[in-house]
């Protein structure tokens, strides 16, 4: 299955459904179900809201898990400017939907760029 590393804590914010966009210089033509690595190395948190922040704060996210696989998520659309709030301007917003955070992730995983594939069973 196709998997994509995701600095943590973007990784689980987007595996709980808080943060529906992921931002890359590279447009995708790719539509479906991929894996969600949470890559070894932390980026700093920025635009939450409160809501955002409550939901996190709530929902038992894996801030603390790097090099593993910690769920899935659908791509469903590659725009630019789109109106989410985790979209930024300039760059291409891949639109997430339907994520699924696995109960237990799937450590020592290592990540690569861009789209990958993990060929051991989930």
């Amino acid at each position: 299955m196709k998997a994509i590393s995701i600095k943590q804590p973007y990784a689980s914010l987007i595996v709980n459904g808080i943060k529906d966009i992921e931002n890359r210089t590279w447009k995708t033509n790719y539509r479906g179900r991929v894996l969600i690595h949470a890559s070894g190395t932390f980026a700093p948190i920025r635009r939450l809201t409160d809501e955002q922040y409550r939901l996190m704060k709530d929902s038992g996210i894996y801030l603390k898990i790097t090099s593993a696989i910690i769920g899935s998520v659908e791509i469903v659309d590659c725009v630019q400017n789109h109106n989410s709030i985790w979209a930024e301007k300039g760059v291409w917003n891949w639109v997430l939907a339907n994520p699924i955070k696995f109960k237990k992730p799937i450590p020592g995983v290592k990540g690569k760029l861009s789209f990958w594939d993990y060929e051991q069973e989930i």
